[in-house]
């Protein structure tokens, strides 16, 4: 068979390299082309009502309908049916990410397996759980690979085509497990009813020092909700906490979004497709500081961009637990204080900010205080392990599920000394704070009175001393709010009272 160069604009993007027919030329709306190579992979394009491919033939806008990319060997096709090719991460993400096309195609309440049942049931411990489900969607996964992927593949090719649209600007290689995250995100933009233009990501360089500290340079990975209606020309920067990712965000952000606010994600040193950390690491308080400084800074500047000169338009941080005590608080009183050394933009003075159950210190309970112990054991304390589901976060099921959820469907993974890794830095704050060197900047602090991880005690001191915190305490015992259908209007509402 001749070969055909490719020089086709598939889904609007150039594209090249030597592809061969697998039919005789005959005119039809479709024609399948494989690698010379192997001649197993397939691609199925649509080229309107244009003739066949053919060789040398001019260049014609093309629609890609299918890619089909079969294991070759004896050895790959078995390996497939254990472990995912590359980029598309473990066989439990693979499972997962299958649970929640189906939901997507389903109710699209975002809760695995109730596709049956009414929108909203939620599961039973091993859907609760994170290690559980990662066990249960490991097994399910297993012997049934191919199949899986190619599902995720074609549902993610048919919604590129429908957009006209790839699912994302980045090159898949710059991301971990990028067919994987890609084929999430599809998923995620028809539940949201988003299209690719409506979500974007990329990535900012981090480098800098606090209070003298020089803090190893990352490249932190964000994503963007564009405002939709007329845009307030806030700009929202939210900050997850530990064994948290953007995703985790995207109910909020996308409520946001739609009040016009231009929202931006950022993925912490601990998980996601931020480069330069450890899966679930923390380098230090100041780590944190300085990543969300630096993401604050960017925001300015695409807030000075995108909105010059629009009336009301300001930058405010919306920290959660890491990223709201050692994240945001400690940025906003060391950034008021000079100690902040950014390399490139400089992080804002002045900003507001929203906190979600920010973690100044620890509970006083008996998990708390085990994982502290265990943090400090040598080696021990370094081993990423799966997340446990400890402590329990959440007496709310359906938050529960969805933290299990996150957790299986981006393999996050925790470090003991994660713990504890943050408290002399987080203290050294607040002893600036017990000095008179607090923040002015207004802050609005969401927390749950019984929260068992990041101890509340603390916020209603902070509200005490300093008469610009204003604290809104809630009954119960949920420290993912975002989380909770009946707690994540809460902090939207607190940012209204800037205003």
């Amino acid at each position: 068979m001749s070969e055909i160069q490719a020089r086709l604009p598939i889904n609007g993007t150039p594209v090249g390299g030597a592809l061969t027919p697998f039919k005789p030329s005959a005119p039809a709306k479709t024609d399948s082309v494989s690698s010379p190579a192997t001649n197993t992979d397939r691609v199925t394009l649509e080229a309107g009502d244009q003739a066949p491919l053919k060789p040398n033939s001019k260049p014609l806008p093309a629609t890609l309908k299918l890619i089909q990319d079969s294991p070759h060997s004896l050895s790959e096709k078995i390996r497939n049916t254990v472990t995912p090719p590359p980029a598309w991460g473990s066989t439990s993400q693979v499972q997962g990410t299958l649970r929640d096309l189906h939901d997507v195609q389903g109710n699209r309440d975002g809760l695995w397996d109730n596709e049956t049942k009414p929108a909203g049931s939620v599961g039973g411990f091993v859907k609760q759980q994170p290690l559980p489900s990662k066990a249960q969607n490991w097994a399910s996964g297993l012997g049934n690979l191919d199949a899986q992927i190619q599902a995720l593949q074609t549902f993610r090719t048919e919604k590129e085509a429908a957009w006209g649209l790839p699912v994302t600007q980045l090159d898949l290689a710059q991301l971990k497990d990028g067919k994987l995250f890609a084929a999430q995100k599809a998923i995620a933009l028809v539940r949201l009813g988003r299209t690719p233009a409506e979500l974007t990501e990329g990535f900012v360089s981090a480098k800098g020092q606090v209070n003298g500290v020089k803090i190893a340079d990352r490249e932190l990975f964000w994503q963007r909700f564009h405002p939709q209606g007329e845009p307030t020309g806030k700009v929202i920067v939210m900050l997850p906490g530990f064994l948290q990712t953007g995703r985790n965000f995207y109910e909020q952000a996308d409520a946001l979004s739609k009040a016009g606010h231009d929202v931006l994600i950022m993925d912490q040193q601990w998980g996601g497709q931020t480069k330069g950390g450890e899966a679930g690491h923390v380098d230090r308080g100041y780590g944190i500081t300085r990543d969300v400084a630096a993401m604050a800074a960017y925001a300015q500047t695409h807030r000075e961009k995108t909105y010059p000169g629009k009336a009301g338009s300001e930058v405010i941080l919306m920290g959660t637990s890491l990223g709201g005590g050692p994240g945001t608080f400690a940025a906003l009183t060391l950034n008021e204080q000079n100690l902040i050394a950014l390399e490139g933009p400089a992080m804002p003075k002045g900003l507001k900010a929203v906190l979600q159950g920010p973690f100044f210190g620890p509970s006083d309970n008996f998990l708390n205080d085990s994982f502290g112990l265990l943090s400090k054991v040598p080696l021990v304390k370094d081993i990423p392990l799966p997340s446990l589901g400890l402590p329990i976060l959440s007496t709310d099921p359906e938050a529960k599920q969805k933290i299990a959820q996150g957790a299986v469907l981006e393999d996050l993974r925790a470090q003991a000394q994660a713990m504890t890794a943050t408290l002399p830095d987080m203290q050294a704050v607040l002893e600036k704070v017990e000095a008179g060197q607090g923040p002015s900047n207004p802050i609005q602090i969401v927390h749950s009175k019984g929260d068992p991880l990041a101890n509340s005690a603390l916020s209603q001191k902070l509200a005490q001393k300093l008469p610009n915190v204003k604290l809104t305490l809630l009954e119960g015992q949920n420290h993912v709010l975002e989380q909770s259908d009946a707690e994540q209007q809460v902090a939207l509402d607190l940012l209204k009272k800037f205003n």
